[in-house]
């Protein structure tokens, strides 16, 4: 019975390719295994040859071309002996063989100079001859190789082979399963000139690589700029990835149309809405006038989101009260969008501290983001009450970040009290926290503790103790110089 390969490791592989070479298994079957055979698995199956025992087989005395000779071959081409595979490369190159031209191509990065050389001079010559399966394999490991020391003329090889392809050959290449790959298809398709603009339009929308996606706009741009194709910049516009769409807008400035991008300054991209307010500038009107205007219109629109964001990229000191209404928006969002708008535009903190309780993660974690810098911008108390166990997880949490950026011994103690509760969300984060301080940071502290602060960790370290472990025990009383304290 036939035995499935496709999930064999490449050292399992090595050992039937072997034994097929060697009339001890189907090399029908064997062969098989590998037409799917990406660039890992070739250079994997080249190493395990190398690395291991080699048969002692120099491969065909003749070139043929039967099952079990091209396995001979593969085997003598990545053998640990560099005459075997220098031999092997002489032979087997007066063949054309797409499906083991990999080897041949990784011969051409051998370390061995004759061995390289004589795969060099016979990759050239039949790289324009393997059919289209054999040089997308090919093309898969050139890839894989190219940036190796020696793996740059197998890359050469097979662009050059690539560019000169029939169109089908390329049309397969933009839809391998590597990206490597896609991409060097994409850019020698659109390189030959005369690529179909609903092909090229439809990769630039549907493309599930984004590098792909956005060459091909650019590309688009580049020929809607030159044929004045308002239509193909405006479709990309409306249907395009941030990416496309900053293309496309930048392309249509280029034709002297900027009064596109008053359409998008509310646009989900920061960059897109950054394209945008450039843009509108360039009609000589000013952003930040358009954004207010905008929410003073409709401030509940579900544009919300992105007007804030938008006025707070491009708005002054003023707008902060156009802003703090929307810090009681209904939308989580919005209220977190308003919250990084105003201490961008220089809001003071305790504007935004208040919502440090807000029911909204995504608020909470706006907060503290904009609270950084500011660690006592909410009262120690207010944080204190804020970590309590009724609060919220996302709360709590971040009201510990908080505490613990307020001073070292702050952040010991808030560790410390969390361990000796055996908190139920912050026992891991508190644990982790004080060991990596007592690890690292604690070396650079060079001021002891009040003594009052040094008696209450000396108590909550007794009492977290059995958490901590006698080891980091030990070394957090060596910190604080609590040795005297027992346990």
């Amino acid at each position: 019975m036939a035995r499935d390969m496709r999930g064999s490791g490449p050292a399992e592989l090595a050992v039937r390719v072997a034994e097929a070479a060697a009339g001890r298994d189907d090399p029908d079957e064997v062969a098989a295994t590998l037409v799917d055979a990406d660039a890992e698995t070739w250079i994997a199956l080249d190493r395990a040859f190398r690395t291991g025992r080699a048969p002692d087989d120099d491969g065909p005395a003749v070139v043929e071309t039967g099952p079990r000779d091209r396995l001979r071959w593969l085997v003598a081409a990545c053998s640990p002996d560099g005459r075997r595979r220098e031999s092997a490369v002489a032979r087997w190159a007066l063949v054309v063989d797409g499906l083991l031209f990999p080897v041949l191509l990784l011969r051409t990065a051998d370390w061995v100079p004759q061995v390289r050389e004589r795969a060099r001079e016979f990759t050239a010559a039949t790289a324009g001859a393997v059919d289209g399966p054999g040089l997308l394999r090919a093309a898969d490991v050139a890839l894989a190789i190219g940036s190796w020391a020696r793996g740059g003329h197998a890359l050469e090889v097979v662009t050059a082979a690539l560019r000169s392809a029939p169109e089908e050959v390329l049309a397969r290449a933009r839809a391998h399963r590597d990206a490597g790959l896609r991409r060097m298809a994409y850019d020698l398709w659109l390189e030959r000139g005369g690529a179909p603009w609903r092909e090229v339009m439809h990769a630039a929308l549907r493309e599930p690589d984004p590098v792909c996606r956005l060459r091909c706009a650019e590309w688009l741009a580049a020929q809607a700029v030159r044929d004045e194709r308002l239509d193909v910049l405006n479709r990309l516009l409306d249907e395009g990835t941030a990416k496309v769409r900053i293309e496309a807008l930048t392309a249509l400035v280029r034709l002297g149309r900027p009064e596109a991008g008053a359409d998008h300054l509310a646009d989900r991209s920061a960059l897109m809405r950054a394209t945008a307010q450039w843009a509108v500038r360039r009609t000589g009107r000013t952003p930040a006038v358009l954004y207010r205007r905008a929410l003073r219109a409709d401030p509940v629109a579900g544009r919300a989101r992105d007007l804030v964001a938008g006025l707070g990229e491009c708005g002054a000191v003023p707008d902060i009260d156009v802003l703090t209404p929307f810090l009681g928006h209904t939308s989580p969002r919005v209220r977190a969008a308003a919250v990084r708008a105003i201490r961008r535009l220089g809001g003071s903190p305790a504007r935004v501290a208040g919502m440090f309780a807000d029911p909204a993660p995504v608020v909470v974690r706006a907060v503290r983001a904009a609270l950084r810098t500011e660690p006592d911008a909410v009262p120690a108390a207010r944080l204190r009450e804020l970590l309590a166990a009724g609060s919220p997880r996302h709360v709590r949490q971040a009201a510990y970040e908080l505490l613990c950026a307020s001073g070292t011994w702050t952040r010991v103690q808030v560790d410390l009290e969390l361990l000796a509760a055996r908190d139920a969300d912050l026992f891991a984060r508190a644990r982790a926290d004080l060991v990596a301080w007592s690890h690292g940071d604690a070396a650079t502290v060079y001021r002891p503790p009040a003594p009052e602060v040094l008696r209450r960790l000396g108590s909550l370290l007794d009492a977290a103790g059995p958490a901590l472990g006698s080891e980091e025990t030990r070394r957090l009383r060596w910190h604080l110089g609590t040795d005297v304290v027992s346990s």
